[in-house]
């Protein structure tokens, strides 16, 4: 008898502990998933910003006039998501501003730009210009509008 109980202690011992480490993998697995989701969110963003990112900061007119493409593209693609959308102002020394909002403020950028109204940017940028490419972000670190300024230097 002295023997059977021994057993049922060690017996129950060793459930007890087969729960705390199951338990302790249960949480290990919870906090790998928030990192994992956290670290995932970020590459999705740069993977949606790489195409965009190549034509960052100044940019040649021909460059510019690609740049345009590939949003019209990408806006294409991604018509039934609105949020998927990128805008893309153009500011000239000699034309009023194209495109929708301000680079300075949130106001409009959230406005898709249809491929009539990029056609009508790309036939003002000239191709032996420099152009400055800026972006704006959304909060999620996509990339949410394109804004293109005409360099001041330019001939």
């Amino acid at each position: 008898m002295e023997n059977a109980s021994k057993a049922l202690i060690i017996a129950g011992a060793i459930l007890l502990s087969i729960l705390i480490i199951g338990l302790g993998m249960f949480i290990y697995q919870q906090a790998a998933d928030a990192m994992g989701g956290a670290n995932l969110d970020s590459e999705q963003a740069n993977a949606y910003n790489s195409k965009f990112l190549t034509y960052a900061d100044t940019q040649k007119g021909t460059a510019v006039r690609a740049l345009l493409d590939v949003v019209r593209n990408h806006n294409n693609i991604n018509v039934d998501d609105p949020s998927e959308q990128v805008g893309f102002i153009f500011n000239s020394d000699n034309s009023a501003d194209h495109g929708s909002g301000s680079p300075n403020t949130d106001e409009g950028l959230d406005d898709p730009v249809d491929s009539a109204a990029l056609t009508t940017i790309k036939s003002s940028i000239r191709a032996g210009r420099t152009y400055t490419v800026t972006f704006v972000y959304a909060k999620s670190g996509k990339i949410k509008c394109v804004v293109v300024n005409d360099k001041v230097d330019n001939p």
